[in-house]
């Protein structure tokens, strides 16, 4: 959903990226402040600091921003750093994200999932780019959904007072389970969605490839 709106987003933000485009510093050096403010991020998160976690994650997303946005506007994008910041975003979703299990909001296996469907996403993306498939903008829950989702469910943590210790009127096994879990327990279930998305689209796209191929030998 947002990629299909990066570009008036990209515009909008135009003059913050001239700004830090002025400063001479290199894309990459940006790409690298925002894994750190993500590492800190994770660090925070386990200890439950839903306030400070928001934060960083917040400027971690700006710093996603403005590296590739610096980078095109100097001319400077290259498959090198392209390369360096898919590393570093699935690097950055991992510190994130392992924070979160090990805190005391959401249990080891729902945390678990998280952190494998997060991977798997980009994952089956990179796999169906390598063997030909195009326009892999699919799924519900991209990683700018997966973050902005995860800002929201921070934000609640922080407004409602305690709320990793208040039930809410949902039961599960017959224990209390808190705002932010559900929230998180939903993330997650969109997550493995859009793996199951995304694997099926590239299923069909090279079906419909080697039905062309084989149409093609044959005549």
């Amino acid at each position: 959903m947002i990629s299909q709106i990066r570009e008036p987003l990209s515009k909008l933000g135009q003059p913050i990226i001239i700004f830090f485009a002025k400063m001479k510093i290199h894309p990459t050096v940006f790409t690298y402040i925002g894994l750190l403010l993500s590492v800190a991020a994770g660090v925070f998160l386990a200890y439950e600091n839903p306030l400070v976690g928001f934060i960083f994650i917040w400027f971690a997303g700006a710093m996603d921003f403005v590296d590739g946005g610096v980078a095109r506007y100097r001319g400077l994008d290259s498959k090198k750093g392209s390369f360096i910041d898919s590393v570093i975003d699935r690097v950055s979703d991992l510190a994130v994200f392992t924070g979160i299990i090990f805190s005391d909001w959401v249990d080891g296996v729902t945390g678990g999932i998280m952190v494998g469907s997060a991977l798997l996403i980009s994952y089956v993306r990179a796999k169906g780019e390598s063997v030909g498939v195009e326009r892999m903008t699919v799924g519900i829950m991209e990683r700018a959904e997966r973050w902005m989702v995860l800002m929201v469910l921070l934000f609640v943590a922080v407004i409602v007072p305690n709320q990793a210790f208040i039930a809410t009127r949902w039961w599960i096994a017959g224990e209390p389970i808190s705002y932010f879990s559900l929230g998180y327990m939903i993330l997650t279930a969109l997550c493995v969605l859009t793996v199951l998305q995304r694997f099926i689209y590239v299923s069909i796209q090279l079906k419909k490839a080697d039905s062309s191929q084989e149409i093609h030998v044959q005549k």
